[in-house]
């Protein structure tokens, strides 16, 4: 038995390292046998040996979705992967990517790429005029804070460097027009002389870039978040959470779109020059319910039983011509780490209080009220549990038991008939409005 799980683990390392390291002709038969290295990883280590041994090192991309110093990706729409290697030269600002196919048995540099840097910042492959052919985008540091951005075409690997010197902040790419094909996003921070903004790139089918900018918030001084995603009606949108100095809040979220051949800031208010609508307290924007809408939160205070605050976060959906619509509501419990989707009837109707009065369990109880002056009714309890027999007590009594997560128990009672005092409440609707929070929406 530890003959055959030695023989297993050996095979998975093999396998592993294989993929990782530029090999992919792997056959359902190869996984039945020990694992051999195949003549082409051999050759192809021997050319980027070579590098090496001429005194270069490998430099991995630092940030951005691709980060390995070797990477795999079909460039020219043959399905076959080419192999790209990032390279740099020590005590030289000499920056190299070099590009490798394969060539019957054995590899080739099929291409290399220069730049100037101190480090590769990001790489990102993006077919961007629909050709099948990837344009490669290149994000090259200069020192702690500078980056420049460069695109190359690389059709019949011989790169063309389209876009060249392009400072930027940010970068990312999106499909602004819903056409099928990616476009390049960068945003730039305000300086003494220009604002905050951000500038899309596209190819078209000749061959040429075009370039349109559209403005941020004034007040900016930081990108905390990009999320590309759909507005209300549809329409593809970039939503940018943005730090700085707003009126009522330290973020901002502005929202790009591009209509008609016009990219611009839909939530941009010309009085301002601010996104008014969406300046609150720290909250990240979300798609929160996977149904590709971003949505922006808003915090709204909650009647209190007591001199502790608690708030409902409205959620909401902007339409492309700017105007924005309620999508939903939640309540937020954060210490426990859990959050509840509120029925719009229970607006305006239901206040929240924790009673923490066990050990091992915390709760917070949701309570009916008519009117500020009037008796608030308990109708609904969520009690997160931990310790020991936390599943056997999540189920006494009343209790519905409703997640086992790791040490973590969640479960809820009902202390009211269902849907008592006009609001919806019964045992479907907490079960499919409950969910485990992400860290991303937690307000500091």
């Amino acid at each position: 038995m530890k003959l055959k799980l030695k023989l297993i683990v050996t095979l998975l390392i093999a396998v592993g390292a294989i993929f990782l390291t530029g090999c992919f002709r792997i056959t359902a038969d190869d996984l039945y046998s020990l694992p051999e290295v195949s003549e082409e990883y051999l050759r192809l280590q021997a050319h980027i040996t070579m590098i090496l041994s001429q005194g270069a090192e490998f430099a991995a991309p630092t940030r951005g979705p691709n980060r390995q110093a070797v990477q795999l990706r079909d460039l020219n729409g043959t399905g076959a992967n080419e192999v790209i290697a990032f390279f740099s030269v020590p005590g030289e600002s000499t920056l190299k990517i070099y590009i490798f196919e394969l060539v019957g048995d054995d590899y080739t540099v099929a291409d290399v790429i220069e730049g100037v840097g101190t480090e590769i910042e990001s790489v990102r492959y993006v077919d961007m005029n629909g050709n099948g052919t990837m344009e490669i985008v290149v994000g090259w540091q200069m020192g702690a804070t500078l980056k420049y951005m460069s695109i190359y075409s690389i059709g019949g690997f011989h790169n063309q460097l389209l876009v060249s010197g392009e400072e930027y902040a940010e970068i990312t790419t999106f499909d602004t027009t819903g056409d099928g094909t990616e476009d390049v996003i960068i945003f730039r921070l305000p300086t003494q002389e220009t604002s905050a903004i951000s500038t899309v790139f596209s190819l078209m089918q000749d061959g040429e870039i075009v370039s349109e900018d559209a403005r941020l918030s004034n007040g900016v001084e930081s990108i905390s978040r990009i999320m590309t995603g759909r507005l209300s009606d549809d329409v593809p949108a970039i939503f940018i959470d943005s730090e700085g100095r707003f009126e009522d809040g330290s973020l901002v979220t502005d929202i790009l779109s591009r209509q008609e051949g016009v990219f611009s800031n839909i939530t941009l208010q010309p009085t301002s020059s601010v996104s008014d609508l969406t300046v609150r307290h720290r909250m990240n924007s979300s798609e929160l319910n996977t149904d590709g809408i971003i949505k922006i939160p808003e915090l709204r205070l909650l009647i209190a039983q007591s001199e502790t605050e608690y708030f409902a976060i409205d959620w909401y959906a902007f339409m492309s011509n700017g105007r924005r619509t309620l999508a939903m509501t939640t309540y937020h419990n954060n210490f426990d780490e859990w959050f509840l989707i509120l029925p719009f009837d229970w607006r305006e109707k239901v206040s929240v209080r924790r009673e923490d009065l066990t050990p091992g369990e915390r709760t917070i109880i949701f309570s009916y009220f008519e009117s500020e002056q009037s008796t608030h009714e308990d109708f609904l309890a969520i009690t997160k549990l931990s310790g020991d027999n936390a599943v056997v007590r999540a189920t006494r009594g009343n209790r519905t038991l409703l997640i086992v997560e790791h040490t973590a128990v969640y479960a809820y009672e009902l202390l009211a008939s269902p849907n008592s005092f006009g609001i919806t409440f019964d045992d479907n609707m907490v079960r499919e409005n409950f969910r485990l929070i992400h860290s991303e929406w937690i307000i500091d």
